[in-house]
């Protein structure tokens, strides 16, 4: 199996960015008030530009390992959200699209947004793919069950297929955490690799690290990003109908921001983890046939 260590996923990125542009719209033409998500920020319908580009590469990185997959079947993204990227990606691949989130709120949203696909609740709902997603969800999980939920997971990989897992690498900040809340247990390459090789085991695997724009971080970044994230999460406890009118707002005006440049190749490196120093990490996992 391919790395990725090349430009293609930018390329590949760069040449279907109108379909990214399109389904951010769609989402945004749906979206409500009432939507609220409990599981941690989604730059699907934030639209923030460097969440957003962050996660495009990651998807990128995603699409073009899976572009090997010679199986037609469906793309199952779990924890995707309200549904933007992968709807992008399912697109490129040319494949049906389940998605997977235990928000209710994403649910609703990419249901309404995004009929053509299938939403479910619950990896214990869905079939076997040859193509799995987890995108920046396993930070999510408390580290004592990351190895069952991944487990899971890679149960829903079918014979030959691919798993693709993101995450942020935050050892790099002060107190080797980012300080956002919802990232209960952030993982180090070392940390993803390990879990996977126990969820996974026997498969092909290659843990990148992704860097450049809105990977590395810079001095002020590092200290405060964390900072931030610490005062936001304890307003976000003590003050939430606060904290959630002011994120409304900000998507709010999402909405008339120009939408974002695609990622220019060059400007991006993606590499094994061992080298660089970005916060990206993207691991794909082949099933033996």
């Amino acid at each position: 199996m391919g790395t990725a260590d090349d430009d293609g996923p930018l390329a590949l990125l760069a040449a279907t960015w109108p379909a990214l542009t399109s389904a951010q719209a769609r989402l945004h033409e749906v979206r409500e008030r009432t939507h609220r998500n409990f599981d941690g920020g989604d730059a699907g319908h934030q639209w923030d530009t460097g969440l957003v580009r962050r996660h495009a590469v990651n998807y990128a990185v995603a699409a073009q390992a899976a572009r090997e997959v010679t199986d037609p079947g469906p793309v199952v993204d779990v924890g995707a959200g309200a549904g933007a990227f992968s709807v992008w990606l399912a697109e490129v691949l040319g494949r049906p699209l389940v998605l997977v989130d235990r928000d209710p709120g994403h649910r609703e949203l990419a249901a309404r947004a995004f009929p053509h696909a299938t939403v479910l609740p619950s990896t214990q709902d869905a079939d076997a793919a040859p193509v799995v997603l987890l995108m920046e969800v396993i930070e999510h999980i408390p580290r004592d069950e990351q190895a069952l939920f991944l487990a899971e997971v890679a149960a829903l990989v079918r014979p030959g297929g691919l798993l693709a897992v993101s995450t942020p690498d935050e050892s790099g900040y002060w107190g080797g955490w980012s300080g956002y809340p919802p990232h209960v247990a952030p993982l180090t390459a070392g940390g993803l690799t390990a879990v996977l090789a126990g969820a996974a085991a026997g498969w092909d695997l290659a843990v990148l690290r992704l860097g450049g724009p809105d990977f590395d971080l810079s001095p002020v970044g590092r200290y405060g990003v964390p900072v931030a994230n610490r005062v936001w999460g304890t307003l976000e406890r003590r003050v939430p109908r606060v904290t959630h009118e002011v994120a409304y707002r900000i998507n709010q005006l999402g909405k008339r921001r120009p939408a974002p440049a695609p990622p220019a190749p060059g400007v991006y490196s993606i590499g094994p983890a061992a080298r660089g120093r970005g916060t990206g990490l993207v691991a794909l996992a082949r099933r033996p046939a």
